[in-house]
């Protein structure tokens, strides 16, 4: 093992162990506070000066969100941390000197947090356009309404009722009440929109965005969750008296002492420096060095399944992320039935009723044995993915080829400079293309057995791809 992975593990080990006392912060600044010192603390024992980048990066984000139009506030975010996020990675050929590899992981993180809560600052402005249009179509709908039955109902007496009300105003009432009515329709739209106001929408300060982006869950590498996420574990929105983080974590960690041992004995026997030394090229055919990518790939799989689980537990014990599980909560965005989180909000939850999906960042099972590349990448690095499908792939106006190409390349670019990730990112359009195509003419067709044998050839050919 490296020692990049020895300071790697222990600084996650202490932020589960840390988590169990943070938990038990009271709400609001003091809260706040606290995680941010501990995330900027590790920041600095990883990067030393280099923590200067997501200081840097962070700094200007606070001025884009204080003092840019709202309107494109996220347009600019993007541009710029993107292109620091650039000119970061290839600082050495400017004479700067190259960063650690964890300092890259953090500027990663970093750039998403910093982007993604510039999209959650517009929405919530454009939220706001939505509720005044929705608000005036509900006046205008119940005016014409109320005209309309007044009209049909004008040569009736407005007898009144025995609680002084008159018939005719209970007959508005009633008409409003009808399923299909366009009146209808435009009030449950309304009650959609004050949902997502009130559990969705943000106004944060600089301050704020600040302890947002330097909080210690997730500050190395992930899960990525969204501003409102965090403010729910600040002020005490998410989790309850009755939530118990360490059985979570049990539960979450369970798969670990499994790929730990995979990692170390099958790294053991094909180990990665023998692929990168010149001995396999020189000594070895083309076919053995392709059949060895398999283990190797292998045991990068369970480095990174270890390390992504440790990342969730991180979460897990702070309490982040905990929604009870009837507001259908998913990776990176939280709830997402919010009348149903609304309607029983009062309601409390015992320990198996929470969930904590929202910071679940791998679906190793998933990841591994679907069979085909459309459904293993929406089992990895889920986190992300969502980030990736809610503030590129869906914000575009274009063919779904072309989406899923500019959505393949900005991961691409996200995760670095090197040829690898272009080279097998960008094929990704093509393969899914393919993938469906055959779907429709092939797989469609067959019988049960056929289909099974056609899903395990898939799922060769899948591995193979992904490697």
């Amino acid at each position: 093992m490296e020692w990049d992975d020895v300071i790697y593990i222990s600084l996650l080990g202490f932020s589960i162990f840390f988590g169990r006392v943070f938990s038990q912060l009271p709400c609001g600044s003091y809260r706040r506070w606290v995680g941010t010192c501990v995330g900027l603390a590790m920041v600095v024992t990883v990067s030393g000066y280099h923590s200067l980048h997501p200081l840097f990066s962070t700094a200007a984000n606070l001025l884009i969100i204080k003092y840019a139009d709202k309107a494109w506030c996220h347009i600019y975010s993007l541009v710029f941390c993107f292109g620091y996020l650039f000119l970061f990675r290839l600082g050495s050929y400017f004479g700067l000197p190259s960063p650690p590899g964890h300092t890259n992981a953090i500027q990663m993180m970093i750039t998403l947090k910093l982007v993604g809560v510039c999209f959650e600052v517009h929405d919530s402005w454009q939220l706001d356009r939505d509720l005044k249009i929705s608000e005036e179509n509900l006046k205008a709908t119940e005016a014409d309404k109320t005209k309309t039955i007044s009209g049909n109902n004008e040569d009736l007496p407005a007898k009144e009722s025995d609680s002084g009300e008159s018939t005719v105003r209970r007959r508005v009432t009633e008409a409003e009440e009808v399923p299909g009515k366009p009146c209808k329709s435009a009030s449950e739209e309304h009650e959609e929109l004050l949902l997502r106001k009130k559990y969705e929408a943000i106004s944060p300060s600089v301050l704020d965005v600040f302890h947002y982006s330097f909080f210690y869950c997730g500050i190395l590498t992930g899960p990525y969750y969204k501003y409102s996420v965090y403010r729910d574990l600040m002020e005490g929105r998410s989790g309850g008296p009755h939530l118990q983080p360490l059985w979570w974590c049990l539960q979450r960690l369970q798969p670990l002492p499994l790929y730990a041992a995979l990692f170390f004995i099958v790294g053991h026997f094909f180990p990665l420096k023998f692929a990168e030394g010149p001995e396999i090229f020189s000594e070895y055919s083309l076919g053995y060095r392709v059949l060895y990518m398999t283990p190797v790939f292998f045991v990068f799989r369970m480095r990174l399944y270890a390390g992504f689980v440790l990342s969730e537990c991180v979460c897990i014990t702070a309490g982040l992320g905990a929604y009870p599980q009837r507001g259908l909560p998913r990776p990176g965005k939280g709830p997402t039935d919010l009348k149903a989180l609304d309607s029983n909000s009062k309601e409390e939850c015992t320990n198996e009723m929470y969930s904590y999906e929202t910071v679940h960042n791998i679906d190793e099972y998933g990841s591994d044995f679907s069979p085909t590349v459309r459904a293993g990448m929406r089992c990895w690095n889920m986190t992300v993915q969502w980030w990736l499908a809610t503030n590129v792939y869906r914000r575009m106006k274009a063919p779904k080829p072309v989406k899923e190409a500019v959505t393949m390349l900005t991961s691409a670019f996200w995760h670095g400079m090197h040829s690898g990730y272009y080279l097998s990112m960008l094929t990704v359009p093509f393969i899914l293309m393919v993938e469906d195509y055959y779907a429709r003419v092939v797989r469609r067709r067959l019988g049960q057995t056929g289909a099974a044998v056609y899903d395990w050839f898939t799922w060769f050919l899948k591995m193979q791809w992904f490697y």
